[in-house]
């Protein structure tokens, strides 16, 4: 584990607020553009997981929104052996957690959009199971939507004239429209 987390540490630690973080399986296409950086390490997913979950949670300045595809929730063990271990596992390491389950190609396109604005860390596992890729979204860990609306808010008050013409959304949470979003949770089927 010291091996992945020297490989991790140094790329994760330069992210902030609007970076993604993909920890994938050895299949995972990887974005174009210059803001991703790819890492290889001889670790599961899960395993690599636990220490980028680790990682953040030791650093306290991003907090992650986890995104995991619907799909693996369907994929049996017959033809995937060892599927089912992986997401008991990953839905024991989501029970606490804030994450998304969604269609896979909800995931991409929130990648794609992403990698055109900021920067995406994928980090590349020895996990060889269909969908067990997961994504995670950085939100600030020390200021969330409430406290910016609440800022916003306070905005427009002392100074109406300054308040734009069509106030942005203060929820990062993105909103998907394609496939659908389910309800935060479940692996299983």
């Amino acid at each position: 584990m010291d091996v992945a987390r020297n490989r991790i540490a140094p790329n994760l630690l330069q992210l902030g607020a609007k970076n993604w973080v993909v920890i994938a399986e050895p299949a995972y296409p990887l974005p174009a553009g210059a803001s991703v950086v790819c890492v290889n390490v001889p670790t599961s997913t899960i395993d690599t997981f636990r220490e980028v979950l680790d990682l953040l949670e030791r650093q306290g300045a991003c907090v992650p929104r986890i995104w995991v595809s619907h799909e693996l929730s369907a994929v049996p063990e017959s033809r995937a052996p060892g599927i089912t271990k992986h997401r008991d596992t990953l839905e024991n390491l989501l029970l606490s957690r804030f994450h998304y389950a969604v269609n896979s190609r909800v995931i991409d396109m929130q990648l794609a959009q992403a990698a055109k604005d900021y920067r995406l860390l994928f980090i590349r596992t020895n996990t060889r199971l269909p969908y067990s890729s997961i994504a995670i979204e950085l939100d600030t860990g020390y200021w969330n939507s409430d406290a910016e609306a609440e800022v916003q808010q306070r905005v427009e008050e002392m100074f109406p004239s300054a308040a734009p013409a069509a106030s942005p959304a203060t929820d990062s949470t993105p909103v998907i429209t394609t496939d659908g979003i389910d309800t935060p949770g479940l692996l299983s089927a």
